[in-house]
């Protein structure tokens, strides 16, 4: 029994007795979703006998949090409430995760980290960094630790390799969790471009070429934050003082892309878990990533204008639940590939994700979706913009939501918290001038170094959009204007 164990049993804790797991898993990101999607489905197919995988959890970021002190004192173990409905009826399943076995602080404990690549029983790795995460950022290879998580991920691949003389038995499997497109393959191409660049042994380069690999994937579940009215009434009934506990919907799905190998390695879905492999994910990242989670980027940034809090907030209230209707029946469906082959189906889907929305169990807080709203409006709605302007058709309420955020960002919509790239956040700031928005919005786009926007025309109809949204807000109710978008054009007149 660990130290941690011992100190929670003896505070009165309900801790069940648990066998010392080997460490299989290394998990960069120890947030809600992972805990609440992997870590479970992990600690449900140890219990099954499919697998008997220990987790090592890696905090990566430097910013502070309490989830990996939280971590360590309470054993790595923690509960996962999961609500949903079954035969027409809402249930509550909670369960007590046991499959964290250690915890590092990349930031403060890089000996740890690097210890952790000597272990003969690693085999995979977990990851979810945010799509701001799978990046390329010049770094110091040789820094303790490398500043982002590529540059991480390429030091600690080379202490493996170093470690077990190239042994091709030693490669790791990499199974990224980030909501970008062609996840894993993205992370491989940086790990490789960092060993290139810091002139790395070829033979490492073809270790990580040949026998690491990287999977690409998608994953559903919506995994919000606790309310902590709500978990001071679950800790009592718990018996445990849990203050890690993670409240998400029943409803999951992983999806990986990937021949045998790694359904044999990872085998989930033979312990009953919504796990898919198969030969290609991009019908079912397309649709999940716009709707669903293009729907949350949108609402969070718009949200705020009529005081939701929220997503059960924004779906109930009569001006920003019509504006999100209308962001995903107008624009977002019509952008998704093949929306002319079954529209009835789309729209089946699209009503699905928003009575997932409607979960009454769910406090999805805005501020959380928020994290890095940046790069995940470059993901998740951008495409909705460019997509709809190649057809003919507007994305007004789309980019209306980019220039909420922007404006929210600068403080000029009340209160809202900005937890972003740093370098754009302080240039937002120095820049911000309420009464020539023009300029300001041009050179906030001109400094994205995106390349949907190398093109001048492209970027300039942004600007000049962004910038017609921003001047809206900033000289009247920017309820009012929210209004106004969220009910649509005038029906025409009728002879």
């Amino acid at each position: 029994m660990t130290r941690a164990e011992q100190r929670l049993r003896s505070i009165g804790a309900a801790v069940p007795d648990r066998e010392a797991l080997p460490i299989r898993i290394l998990q960069v990101g120890a947030g809600n979703f992972l805990r609440g999607f992997a870590d479970w489905m992990v600690h449900r197919a140890n219990d099954a006998g499919v697998l008997r995988h220990g987790i090592a959890v890696m905090k990566a970021t430097p910013r502070p949090d309490l989830v990996t002190a939280r971590l360590a004192e309470q054993a790595g173990m923690y509960h996962v409430v999961l609500d949903g409905v079954r035969d027409g009826h809402p249930f509550t399943e909670t369960t007590l995760v046991t499959a964290v076995q250690s915890v590092a602080d990349a930031h403060h404990d890089w000996d740890r980290c690097r210890e952790l690549m000597h272990g003969e029983e690693l085999s995979l790795v977990v990851s979810n960094t945010t799509e701001a995460g799978i990046a390329y950022v010049a770094d110091d290879l040789t820094a303790a630790p490398p500043a982002s998580f590529p540059a991480k991920m390429t030091a600690l691949l080379h202490e493996r390799w170093t470690h077990f003389g190239g042994d091709p038995r030693r490669g790791l499997s990499f199974l990224p969790c980030e909501l970008i497109e062609d996840n894993g393959a993205t992370l491989r191409s940086l790990v490789v471009r960092h060993a290139t660049e810091a002139s790395l042994a070829p033979g490492f380069i073809d270790w990580v070429t040949r026998h690491c690999h990287f999977y690409d994937t998608l994953v559903d579940r919506i995994v919000p934050g606790l309310p902590e009215h709500e978990a001071a009434g679950l800790r009592a009934s718990l018996g445990f003082d849990d203050r890690l506990i993670v409240r998400g919907e029943h409803y999951a799905d992983w999806a990986i892309a990937g021949g045998p190998a790694i359904r044999d390695e990872f085998p989930l879905d033979r312990a009953g878990l919504p796990v898919r492999f198969v030969p290609d994910l991009r019908p079912y990242r397309e649709r999940k990533v716009r709707v669903l989670n293009g729907a949350h980027t949108a609402i969070a940034a718009v949200g705020p204008l009529v005081g939701c809090r929220t997503v059960l907030d924004v779906v109930r209230h009569p001006v920003a639940g019509a504006y999100l209707r209308r962001l995903v029946d107008d624009e977002v469906l019509p952008s998704l590939p093949g929306a002319s082959g079954d529209p009835a189906e789309l729209r089946r889907y699209a009503a699905a994700i928003l009575d997932r929305f409607r979960n009454p169990a769910l406090h999805h807080l805005l501020a959380d979706i928020r994290l890095n709203a940046l790069s995940k409006w470059r993901t998740r709605n951008l495409p909705v913009v460019l997509d709809a302007w190649s057809q003919g058709r507007s994305a007004e309420l789309t980019v209306f939501a980019f220039a909420c955020l922007l404006t929210g960002y600068a403080g000029a919509l009340g209160e809202v918290e900005a937890r972003d790239d740093e370098a754009f956040l302080s240039r937002l700031r120095a820049g911000f001038d309420a009464t020539r928005p023009g300029p300001w919005i041009a050179d906030l786009i001109g400094s994205l170094d995106w390349p949907e926007l190398h093109d001048s025309a492209t970027a300039a109809r942004l600007t000049t959009e962004v910038t017609t949204h921003v001047r809206a807000l900033l000289t009247g109710d920017p309820a009012a204007v929210l209004t106004a978008l969220a009910a649509g054009p005038p029906a025409p007149d009728v002879p």
